[in-house]
């Protein structure tokens, strides 16, 4: 029984690790209130965690090799539960970035000595099972995050995210420092600390240019800059991975076909997929005034979807191949989405429902298939840095997709407002045309055409309103086209999304049935 208490402990980081990554965007707009973030810097509280959480996968199991996985996995286990701690403790904005920094390192450590530790402790025939009990407890803690995290929220205060972890932290590392056996280790392996700094450095400038970009100026020398500097690092990234002798990502790998069709598709599934995970709880806690527990339950059908149906997505992949539940998966995903474009104060808890849950079902079956289809793409030797490389893939396309779902929302809301308010011109527009927007903003709050047309005229001529109504009037104008140019932005973003995927689907025709190995003579 040894080896599955050893499968327990991991087991509870990779559950710590998915709920906390699960639940925490739910609370950004509470933290939004809490410590004065502005629309473009909540991004950095996903951002903070996930850069460095996806960037340093694929040098941390040569750590663990290095230094001993079970050393590493305590170590990360114990980074993130300190940071977790700290997030909690953050008066400020700038502190509660830096401490999801620290947070996401320790995550990064955690999971790929997870995998290596369960490796190690089962024998082969046990550890397709094993790792289907991991995968699955990641799952749970995925699936509790939402509803958890609203709770939390709603009765005690978003604090209470980062806090609730801690007991259960230091529980974990005594029942790990304990239970885990020490792990093999090997001083010969190297690793390539330059290219992974080149890479994290260079995605971080990247990512600054585009979020900063709104508010400088795209043709300002703060942003050029940064655009220039970020190419320079990858062009460095680039030169030092073809002329060290163990790369962080090799490279040569890419001139497989399989390998990087499955690399890009990934990159664009989770590049929608993070960015709809980050607008929608803005969208019902904002718009639609629902409440921190109401939202978490309204996002569970798409956390249900995708634990049900990975699995379902890996035994088509072992039956079919991994085009045809690649394909099926992204297709879904950019159905749910081309929906969402229509979303409005009137949606209704079915509209979610449906619309969430077959998004959920799309990022299911596309999982196991693009995994598989980079494991089966390469020789043995090459597997662990194939899937720290479709990983790091991930991460970077969800990081890419909430920095883009920012700035174009912001754009959109500011093109829409300034349309809207010119409609509201006496000058330019009739009171005709005044009225038909009157009717757009209240038409479905219980207000009859005699009472619109009343607020037209009193709009157009401020006749029948005395000044004080007027004042109020021109009031409730502005917070409506507002919050109406705010839902037109929800859904050209979701449009644009819808767009992104259709183009990854078409790129699931060019998988291979069977992978051409180029490694291999």
């Amino acid at each position: 029984m040894r080896k599955y208490a050893v499968l327990c402990a991991v087991c509870l980081g990779s559950f710590l690790s998915a709920y906390t990554t699960s639940c925490i965007n739910i609370a950004l707009p509470n933290i939004m209130a809490a410590l004065n973030f502005n629309m473009d810097s909540i991004v950095w509280v996903s951002l903070g965690y996930m850069l460095p959480y996806g960037s340093i996968m694929p040098i941390t199991g040569k750590l663990g090799d290095q230094f001993g996985a079970k050393t590493m996995y305590i170590v990360g286990f114990i980074l993130f539960s300190v940071a977790s701690l700290l997030c909690g403790m953050a008066t400020s904005s700038a502190m509660l970035v830096v401490f999801r920094i620290v947070q996401g390192m320790g995550a990064g450590l955690i999971l790929p000595n997870a995998m290596a530790i369960v490796a190690q402790t089962f024998d082969a025939h046990e550890r397709g099972q094993a790792m289907g009990i991991w995968g699955a407890m990641a799952a749970v803690g995925m699936a509790m995050g939402p509803t958890v995290g609203g709770y939390l929220i709603e009765h005690f205060d978003w604090r209470m995210i980062f806090f609730s972890v801690g007991p259960v932290c230091v529980l974990s590392i005594i029942f790990a420092a304990v239970i885990i056996p020490k792990s093999r280790r090997n001083a010969a392996v190297t690793v390539d600390y330059l290219g992974a700094a080149l890479l994290i450095i260079s995605i971080s400038l990247l990512l600054i240019a585009l979020n900063q970009g709104q508010k400088e100026g795209w043709a300002s020398l703060y942003i050029v800059s940064l655009f220039y500097a970020a190419f320079a690092g990858i062009i460095l990234f680039l030169a030092v991975e073809f002329r060290v002798q163990h790369p962080m990502i090799d490279i040569r790998l890419f001139r497989n076909l399989n390998f990087t069709t499955a690399n890009v598709i990934a990159f664009l599934a989770f590049f929608a997929f993070m960015a709809t995970n980050f607008l929608l709880p803005f969208f019902l806690k904002s718009i639609l005034d629902y409440s921190s527990i109401t939202t978490g339950i309204m996002l569970l059908p798409m956390t249900v979807g995708i634990v049900a149906f990975s699995p379902i997505g890996g035994r088509m992949a072992d039956r079919f191949g991994s085009r045809l539940p690649a394909f099926l998966g992204v297709v879904i995903i950019a159905c749910s989405l081309y929906a969402l474009k229509a979303i409005s104060i009137d949606y209704s808890t079915q509209h979610f429902f449906i619309r969430l849950s077959l998004l959920g079902t799309g990022i299911g079956l596309i999982m196991s298939p693009l995994i598989n289809c980079v494991v089966s793409s390469l020789p043995k030797d090459k597997v662990g840095v194939g899937s720290g490389v479709y990983n790091l893939f991930q991460v970077i396309g969800g990081s890419m997709g909430v920095v883009f779902a920012q700035v174009l929302l912001t754009r959109r809301e500011v093109y829409h407002a300034a349309i809207l308010k010119e409609y509201l011109n006496p000058a330019t527009h009739s009171l005709q045309e005044i009225f038909q927007l009157l009717q757009v903003l209240w038409g479905n709050q219980g207000m009859d055409n005699l009472m619109l047309s009343t607020a037209a005229h009193g709009w157009l001529t401020g006749q029948g309103l005395l000044p004080q109504q007027y004042v109020m009037l021109k009031a409730l104008l502005s917070a409506k086209v507002l919050r109406q140019a705010s839902i037109l932005s929800f859904q050209d973003v979701f449009y644009t999304l819808a767009l992104v995927c259709f183009a990854a689907g078409l790129l699931t025709l060019i998988i291979r049935r069977r992978s051409v190995n180029l490694n291999q003579d």
